[in-house]
């Protein structure tokens, strides 16, 4: 309990931080009830919703690593490793290619990622099912086939595109927060914390499933049960980060392994610590996208890349100089 409470003061200094970066604003002015109409809106309406979408994504996308990690006994797999983000990318480009500019492009783009990443999961899943078993080494197999299929089927419509949707995909396919819609940061939240509870739930089976499938069996654990449950559940909260900011990378890989080195790898205490952690990381790397080339935005994918990547590999690093491995 103790590294649960410090896990929240560390996400709520992560958020907190966040707010406080960016446009001047008076913040300790507006939460107490003064500042200027644009402070006000800027930071009520602009940054709080934006930091919020940006915990849910990060914190969803950290459990959902540190749970395929597990489930596969696989230290490097990650969301977007198992083709999901791969149909919801897809998803998304033909959403912007058909409604372009309008009204409608934004929330089709959404709902686009969102289905797209459920018909990657559908596909992925079907491939890796035989006689009703999930076959773990099939499933990662499986996952790399399809991102790599829906990847080719994004670059097609982006070559097809015209330079200004061009241009939209890219800045997509990038990965980035931006304001919310109300609906979308409900189902959001509603998703992420579903997923992050049901598979602390599950985190008992999780941590028998690392000693093996047999004896996991044998102390009355139902592989396939679990396993295609928390599959399916994670993948849910997956789309629905990538149908709000598009496919972030590193999150899923890098933030399980950091929280592994602290707390260890029992996943009653992984999955929601790697929520937690997620939830400060990802709104202070979009804080720092938002200000790095102000008034310009970079994609808050590009500094979870430039971030994580060294990182992990120093965690590699440090592990390996310890006289071992990364291990799930």
């Amino acid at each position: 309990m103790a590294v649960l409470a410090v896990g929240c003061v560390v996400a709520l200094l992560g958020m907190g931080g966040a707010l406080l970066i960016g446009e001047s604003v008076d913040v300790m002015g507006v939460l107490a009830g003064g500042g200027s109409a644009t402070e006000r809106f800027i930071f009520w309406e602009l940054r709080v919703p934006r930091v919020l979408a940006a915990a849910a994504v990060g914190g969803g996308l950290a459990v959902a690593g540190g749970a395929f990690q597990g489930l596969l006994r696989n230290p490097l797999a990650e969301p977007y490793l198992l083709g999901i983000s791969g149909g919801g990318s897809f998803g998304a480009v033909l959403a912007i290619v058909a409604f372009g500019g309008t009204a409608a492009a934004i929330p089709a783009r959404g709902v686009g990622a969102l289905v797209g990443c459920l018909l990657a999961l559908s596909i992925v899943y079907w491939m890796a099912t035989r006689r009703g078993v999930v076959q773990p080494a099939t499933l990662l197999l499986a996952g790399v086939v399809t991102n790599a299929f829906f990847l080719a089927g994004l670059s097609a419509v982006q070559y097809a595109a015209t330079p200004t949707e061009a241009q939209v995909i890219l800045r997509w396919v990038m990965g980035g927060v931006t304001r919310p819609e109300p609906l979308e940061l409900a189902g959001l939240a509603f998703l992420t914390l579903a997923a992050t509870v049901w598979i602390t739930l599950d985190a008992g089976r999780l941590n028998l499933l690392a000693f093996g499938e047999e004896t996991a069996r044998s102390l009355g654990v139902n592989v396939e049960s679990v396993r295609r449950r928390v599959f399916v559940i994670t993948s849910l909260a997956v789309a629905a980060s990538v149908a709000v900011a598009g496919p972030i990378g590193f999150v899923g890989l890098f933030v399980p392994h950091a929280v592994r080195l602290i707390v260890g790898a029992d996943h009653r205490v992984l999955i929601p610590a790697s929520f937690l952690l997620g939830a400060a990381f990802l709104p202070l790397a979009d804080a720092v996208a938002r200000v790095v080339i102000a008034p310009r935005e970079l994609p808050v994918g590009v500094v979870t890349a430039l971030v994580g990547a060294p990182l992990f590999g120093l965690l590699l690093a440090r592990h390996r100089a310890g006289g071992g491995g990364l291990s799930s």
